[in-house]
């Protein structure tokens, strides 16, 4: 199927809620709605489309290519995990960012040190929003303080390619923090928009088992015993390793807590969107560095974070090195085995993708288009129970759930929403804006 609009793209599931669309449209028609059973989603006004075409281009959903890649690139990873150069282990040298991050706070100090020691203007990442703890927005920081503030996971919907145009008044360069699809994102729009070249200096990719919606939050809430506007602040994850999810209230600063396995492993997991479960890239494969967990091994209680850094591209390794060398972060080299023992979600996901789409194809649903991504080879090293299960158990699971049919648009207040066929409607709010 030809897409022609971003509707089409969202009423068939396959929007990431990246940003990117808004971010590109040069008529300014597109703007961002967080659909809480469903994600971020763009809206636009027909009637100002110019149908131009250039949201469909950057829109990672739809279709995503692999660049050349580096030809020292550790060949027995590329099938199953894109081109990575070197592998480490470590952790930010700064206690307090490796406390407070998710894992050993890696990202985060490679981010300081770009604008500490590289001049770098400002830090692209998701954050909070003052007045709304349970919505993300795009920031920019451009100090420690500011990147303390916005360490931690967010496991719900999140847009930092929206706000690229802040990259474009910056005087240098800057550091972009975002999920694989953001990512990616980005790497198609800089084909569009080559001054952004210019002032994208490091990319930084965090690994992602999916996407949460904002109803993901809702449910976690209220096995917490929390209504949605009694919370004053929302950590999914940080602050020790893995780190619990902990919601302050309002008033009596009383915190409520759960186990990080229960909280993604029980609620939020069951909650991402439909095109995260096609996504062949979990680990970041457009980025300059990507960062993760590193799982193989159990976690001794009480013990400090430590980050999984995967380096993809001759920038990355560049950076990495002389923040090593300027000791922003300790780390160790690590083996290629580590990283299928680390992340076996994300490896059985990639193996399974060819026959969901396979599945998906034999019932014509429009499916987004890969190429060097090698789903092939991976669905072959799968048995053929695990194929047949792998796609007898799409087509049963689309069919059930009635995602046959795609999701209708409507208008209501001047907002709007989208609907499956049956008419159940969700709650939708107004995501940042311009």
């Amino acid at each position: 199927m030809k897409f022609k609009s971003v509707e089409q793209i969202v009423s068939w599931r396959l929007c990431m809620g990246c940003g990117a669309c808004a971010y590109v449209c040069p008529e300014n028609n597109i703007r961002l709605v967080d659909v809480p059973e469903l994600g971020i989603r763009p809206y636009s006004d027909p009637a100002k489309c110019k149908q131009c075409g250039e949201c469909i281009k950057v829109c990672p959903g739809v279709e995503l290519s692999h660049k050349p890649f580096d030809n020292r690139v550790i060949p027995e990873l590329l099938s199953s995990w894109g081109p990575i150069l070197e592998i480490w282990e470590g952790y930010a040298a700064d206690t307090e960012i490796r406390f407070e991050g998710s894992s050993g706070g890696a990202a985060t100090a490679l981010a300081l040190f770009c604008l500490e020691e590289k001049n770098f203007g400002g830090v692209l990442h998701t954050g909070t929003k003052p007045e709304a703890p349970l919505q993300n927005v795009p920031v920019l920081s451009r100090c420690r303080e500011e990147l303390l503030a916005r360490t931690g996971s967010r496991y719900s919907p999140a847009a930092p390619c929206e706000k690229l145009g802040r990259l474009q008044e910056s005087d240098s360069s800057c550091v972009f923090i975002g999920k694989p699809c953001d990512v990616a994102a980005l790497w198609k729009l800089r084909a569009v928009k080559p001054m952004l070249d210019d002032k994208v200096g490091l990319t930084i990719s965090i690994f992602c088992g999916g996407t949460p919606s904002t109803e993901g939050t809702y449910n976690l809430l209220d096995m917490l015993g929390v209504k949605p506007e009694e919370a004053e602040e929302i950590r999914y994850r940080g602050r020790g390793w893995p780190g619990a999810t902990m919601v302050k209230l309002k008033g009596n600063k009383q915190i409520r807590q759960m186990s990080y396995e229960e909280s993604w492993g029980t609620v939020l997991s069951n909650h991402t969107q439909f095109r995260c479960r096609l996504c062949p890239d979990s680990t970041g494969e457009f980025a300059d560095i990507s960062c993760g967990d590193p799982w193989y091994r159990e976690i001794e209680p009480g013990e400090l974070g430590r980050s999984l850094l995967l380096v993809r591209t001759e920038l990355g390794r560049r950076i990495l090195h002389a923040a090593m060398n300027a000791g922003y972060v300790k780390l160790e080299k690590g083996s290629p085995e580590i990283l299928a023992a680390s992340q076996k979600a994300l490896l059985k996901r990639r193996r399974n993708l060819f026959g969901r789409l396979l599945s998906m194809r034999t019932m014509f649903i429009p499916t987004p288009r890969f190429s060097g991504f090698s789903l092939g080879t991976n669905w072959k090293s799968l048995s053929l129970f695990d194929k047949l299960r792998s796609f007898l158990g799409t087509f049963y699971r689309i069919f059930m759930r009635g995602r046959m049919i795609p999701l209708k648009p409507f208008e209501k207040q001047g907002v709007r929403r989208l609907v499956h066929k049956s008419g159940v409607s969700p709650m939708a709010t107004e995501c940042g804006g311009k």
